[in-house]
C-alpha cells in the first residue's frame, strides 16, 4: 500500500489577470511607457486645437491619427496582460493552483486541468521572498509559493521551514564527498 504524504503547508492561489497584474515584474513599466506615449496624442490633439482656433479649421485626418493613438495607448496594458494570460493558457498554467509544502517537495496541483507537477527540493538553490510570496529558485525556474492564501499551517513558519529543507538536501549532497 502506498504512503500518502501529507503537506506541512499548504496554499491556495488562481493565476488570472489580476493576479497578473499585481505579481507580472514588466506591467509596472508597461504603464510607465503608456503614460509617456499618450504624451504625444495629447501634443497633436493640442496642435489641432491650436490650428482650429488660428485658422478656423481642424485637419480631421491629424485629430483620427491622434485619437487612435491614444485609444491603442491607454489599451496597450491591457492588451499585454490579455497576452501573457493566453500564454498561461496555452501552456495549461492558468487557473486556481493548490501548493503543498511535503517534506520532500513541493506539489502544485493545476486545478482547471486536473494536473500535479512536483519539484523536489534538492533541485532548487535558495529561497526568496517578497511582498507576494516565497520564491524556490534556480537557475532558469521559480516556484511560486503565494502568501496570504495559507489554508494549512502558519505562514511565518513557511521561510524557516523551506529553508530547513534546502539545508538539508545540500548537507546530503556534501555527505558521500567527505566519506572518500
Amino acid at each position: 500500500m502506498m504512503e500518502e504524504k501529507t503537506a506541512a503547508f499548504q496554499m491556495e492561489m488562481d493565476v488570472n489577470e489580476a493576479y497578473l497584474r499585481e505579481t507580472w515584474d514588466v506591467y509596472p513599466k508597461v504603464r510607465r511607457i503608456t503614460r509617456l506615449l499618450a504624451l504625444l496624442p495629447v501634443v497633436g490633439l493640442l496642435a489641432v486645437g491650436f490650428t482650429w482656433a488660428s485658422t478656423g479649421e481642424a485637419p480631421m485626418g491629424f485629430l483620427m491619427v491622434a485619437l487612435l493613438f491614444l485609444a491603442f495607448d491607454l489599451y496597450l496594458p491591457r492588451l499585454a496582460m490579455r497576452q501573457t494570460l493566453s500564454n498561461y493558457r496555452r501552456y495549461q498554467a492558468d487557473g486556481p493552483r493548490r501548493i503543498s509544502l511535503m517534506d520532500d517537495g513541493v506539489e502544485t496541483e493545476l486545478v482547471k486541468y486536473g494536473k500535479s507537477v512536483f519539484h523536489a527540493y534538492s533541485d532548487f538553490d535558495q529561497v526568496e521572498e517578497d511582498s507576494h510570496g516565497w520564491y524556490l529558485t534556480r537557475p532558469g525556474q521559480r516556484v511560486v509559493i503565494p502568501k496570504g492564501h495559507c489554508t494549512q499551517g502558519d505562514p511565518a513558519g513557511v521561510r524557516p521551514f523551506l529553508e530547513e529543507r534546502l539545508a538539508a538536501c545540500r548537507a546530503a549532497l556534501e555527505e558521500p564527498e567527505e566519506d572518500e
